[in-house]
C-alpha cells in the first residue's frame, strides 16, 4: 500500500521525514497549509521543501481556506475540547487527498506514545515510525542537527489555545499584527456568546489582553511601538479581521 507522511512543520515531523528518507521508505510527504501555522513554521516547510519533496494542500471548508477567516465567519474561536479546527482544516483535508487503502505516517514521539490510535476502520492504517523506532524528542533534535538542518520552533496555528503565554507572549513580541487579530477573534466570540446568554471562552486561561503587558519594556525595542488594538476603541477590533465578513 501507498504511504503518506503527515508533516507539520515541526521537531517531530521533521525528524521522521528526514529518518524515513534515510532508511529509504517509499512514501509521499503530505503538508496542510491552512493559512495560520505561524510564519516561522511556514517559512521552514518553504525551507525543507527545497531539500524534500512536500506536497502542499490547500483545504476549503464553506469556501474558506483560511482558518482564521473561517472562524472570523462563525464568530468562534478554537476550543481545547471540541478540536473542530484540526478535524476540519488538517485532518480532513489530508484523508480526503490520500488514495486508500493506505498508511499514514504519524510523527507521535515516545514522549507523547498515549496520543497513537490505531482503532481507526476507514481504509487508512496509522503508522507511527518514531514509536517504533522508539525515539523521544531529543532524539528528533538530534536527527534533525545530524542532517545539517535547524530545529524547527513549535509547530502550530498562532492563535491555538493549547499555547502557552510564553508562546502568546513571544507572538505579540515578534507578531504584533497576529497578536491584535487572536485578541480581536477572542472578543467577538466573547460577544457573540454573550448575546446567546452564554458566559466566555477564550484563547487563554486569562484575558489576551492580560496575557501581556504594555508596561513591560523589556518585550519591545524603543522603535517598535504598542500594538494597535491598544490604541483603538474596542468596537474598532473589527478592522484586524482579514478577509472577514460581519
Amino acid at each position: 500500500m501507498r504511504s503518506y507522511l503527515s508533516y507539520g512543520g515541526g521537531v517531530n515531523s521533521t525528524a521522521m521525514l528526514v529518518l524515513l528518507e534515510r532508511e529509504g521508505w517509499d512514501f509521499e510527504t503530505v503538508y496542510v497549509d491552512h493559512g495560520c501555522d505561524w510564519p516561522e513554521t511556514r517559512d521552514y516547510v518553504l525551507q525543507i521543501a527545497k531539500r524534500f519533496p512536500i506536497t502542499i494542500l490547500t483545504p476549503e471548508v464553506e469556501g474558506c481556506s483560511n482558518l482564521y477567516e473561517y472562524a472570523w465567519k462563525h464568530r468562534m474561536i478554537p476550543s481545547r475540547r471540541v478540536r473542530w479546527c484540526t478535524a476540519n482544516f488538517k485532518v480532513r483535508v489530508i484523508n480526503d487527498y490520500v488514495a486508500r487503502p493506505c498508511y499514514m505516517l504519524i510523527g507521535f514521539s515516545t514522549d507523547e506514545a498515549h496520543r497513537a490510535r490505531f482503532d481507526y476502520n476507514d481504509g487508512i492504517e496509522r503508522r507511527f515510525p518514531l514509536l517504533e523506532y522508539e525515539l523521544d524528542r531529543a532524539d528528533c533534535v538530534r536527527i534533525i542537527k545530524d542532517a545539517g538542518l535547524p530545529v524547527p520552533m513549535k509547530s502550530g496555528c498562532w492563535f491555538c489555545p493549547f499555547q502557552r503565554k510564553s508562546q502568546w507572549r513571544l507572538l505579540r513580541q515578534l507578531h504584533p499584527d497576529l497578536f491584535c487579530k487572536a485578541q480581536a477573534l477572542e472578543a467577538r466570540e466573547i460577544a457573540a456568546r454573550a448575546a446567546r446568554g452564554k458566559g466566555p471562552l477564550r484563547l487563554s486561561d486569562v484575558p489576551l489582553v492580560h496575557v501581556v503587558s504594555e508596561s513591560q519594556p523589556a518585550l519591545f525595542s524603543e522603535l517598535q511601538p504598542p500594538c494597535l488594538c491598544e490604541r483603538e476603541p474596542a468596537g474598532q477590533l473589527d478592522l484586524f479581521a482579514q478577509g472577514a465578513t460581519t
